[in-house]
């Protein structure tokens, strides 16, 4: 039920006096962008914002947020401010023992996240493709077949009983 809890954590930020003092951000794009922010937590990565630490949150900003912008989104220009409102707005509410952690991670993120949605190259943080299976095409040496190390012997009598 992520959806679920994206919603709440959504209207309980912007209820909250941290959101109300945003100056410059319209609440409809604190909105957007927390509820952005919200999915690829509870979706991506399976956790709540108030477990999160310094590297989960380098990869939601850094990594699956600006996937959720378009290239060049007005609104990513709002998004570093409304975060930090949001993690004070956390730290208020709930317990937050990474909150160090994930405020460096934010600041250090920063600019990552801007270029990634400047640019639209987020690209490059997408899972890798699937790399083909390696084939030994080498045939198999069968328990009764001479031994392929050239004693002579079954293979069974010689290096199988050796585990080699």
């Amino acid at each position: 039920m992520p959806a679920r809890e994206v919603t709440l954590e959504s209207a309980a930020f912007l209820d909250s006096p941290e959101a109300k003092a945003l100056t410059g951000v319209k609440p409809d794009d604190a909105k957007k962008i927390v509820d952005r922010f919200l999915a690829c937590a509870f979706d991506d990565l399976g956790e709540a914002p108030r477990f999160l630490d310094g590297e989960s949150t380098h990869t939601i900003v850094g990594h699956l947020l600006p996937a959720r912008f378009a290239r060049k989104e007005p609104l990513a220009a709002h998004a570093l401010t409304v975060l930090r409102a949001y993690f004070d707005f956390l730290e208020k509410n709930a317990i937050v023992s990474q909150s160090f952690e994930i405020r460096r991670a934010l600041e250090s993120t920063a600019s990552e996240f801007e270029e990634a949605v400047r640019t639209g190259a987020h690209a490059h943080h997408a899972p890798r493709e699937k790399e083909t299976p390696f084939v030994h095409h080498a045939s198999k040496v069968g328990r009764n077949d001479p031994c392929p190390c050239g004693s002579g012997r079954k293979f069974k009598q010689c290096c199988a009983r050796l585990g080699g």
